[in-house]
């Protein structure tokens, strides 16, 4: 499989790739549509769900190890979770990271529908990242922050942080380039065996 060619910045559009991957979820099989939409939501908005996450770090990040770098289907599943059930129209998008000089994960949409579709070997890696979306080019994100310290000389403080921006803004400022592939929820139940929904709805139940 090879990975997506670079882009200069000139050329990269977020919102572009977005908009395109909010339609694909039927052709991966999935049932369930995205919760949102291209349209941006707004700042306050999105940081008031940054800062939920964050008043919560100590419920979420519970049993899961010390290093999320490769933990971003667990994370994105408990935030999933923990937004909705908050009333926050939240979901997951499927793609990959890039800088101008390293792509962090080698994926595109035949691989994503290869692995939801087709019978895989299981003990093979999944390559993809997963992040929370509000709509627009929002980004939450609590597993890149901690693989970039760790492994690609990020300041080590981002260890335990999570990233709350817009991707537009952090592909200008910080040349970290978000590429979504497909939106929906329901791709990590049918590559993960876990549905980010059932949380919802377990966490639903308790609040009634």
């Amino acid at each position: 499989m090879l990975a997506k060619p670079y882009l200069i910045m000139s050329t990269y559009s977020y919102f572009d790739s977005f908009s395109v991957a909010l339609t694909l979820w039927p052709s991966i099989g999935m049932t369930r549509a995205p919760v949102v939409s291209a349209e941006q939501p707004s700042p306050k908005l999105v940081q008031k769900a940054y800062d939920l996450v964050h008043d919560q770090y100590h419920l979420w990040r519970k049993s899961m190890p010390e290093y999320l770098g490769n933990q971003c289907m667990e994370v994105t599943t408990r935030l999933y979770g923990l937004l909705n059930s908050q009333d926050f129209k939240a979901d997951i998008v499927i793609g990959s990271v890039r800088t101008e000089q390293t792509q962090f994960f080698h994926c595109d949409v035949p691989y994503l529908r290869d692995i939801a579709t087709q019978p895989i070997d299981e003990t093979t890696p999944i390559d993809l990242h997963a992040w929370i979306t509000l709509g627009g080019d929002s980004v939450i994100d609590f597993a890149l922050p901690s693989k970039l310290a760790r492994n690609h000389g990020a300041p080590p403080d981002l260890f335990n942080q999570g990233f709350c921006a817009d991707a537009t803004g952090m592909a200008k400022h910080m040349k970290l380039y978000y590429e979504p592939m497909l939106v929906g929820s329901q791709y990590l139940a049918l590559v993960n065996s876990a549905d980010p929904h059932a949380l919802l709805m377990q966490l639903q139940l308790l609040r009634k």
